[in-house]
């Protein structure tokens, strides 16, 4: 469903999921492609555009977006983010109801 031989596919189905289901899935390829990578889609150092501030904690987690997806997530989790960061990433926000959701932000690649 969620994972192709190489890349994360973010279908329909992962943006109608909840977001548990949606971090589910992504732990999901990453545990089985341990070396995996967040790739992000834009300009390397722009940031989310469904970021409201500039600033906070969301901010500093999402300007850390690329790399390794396990140093990702480790460098995120104790400041309150992680898998869940990631996922938002890929379904292009936190919510169903910001104007970029199903605009993904990164892939996410086996290495």
């Amino acid at each position: 469903m969620a994972k192709s031989n190489v890349t994360f596919e973010v279908t329909e189905s992962f943006l109608e999921m909840t977001e548990s289901r949606q971090d589910q899935a992504v732990k999901a390829f990453v545990a089985a492609n341990p070396k995996s990578v967040i790739v992000l889609t834009g300009e390397a150092g722009s940031v989310p555009p469904y970021l409201r501030r500039q600033s906070g904690k969301r901010f500093e987690i999402c300007s850390a977006l690329g790399g390794s997806a396990r140093e990702f997530v480790k460098l995120a989790t104790p400041l309150g983010g992680g898998v869940r960061d990631v996922s938002a990433a890929l379904a292009g926000g936190y919510s169903r109801t910001s104007k970029f959701y199903g605009q993904s932000f990164i892939s996410l690649r086996a290495a």
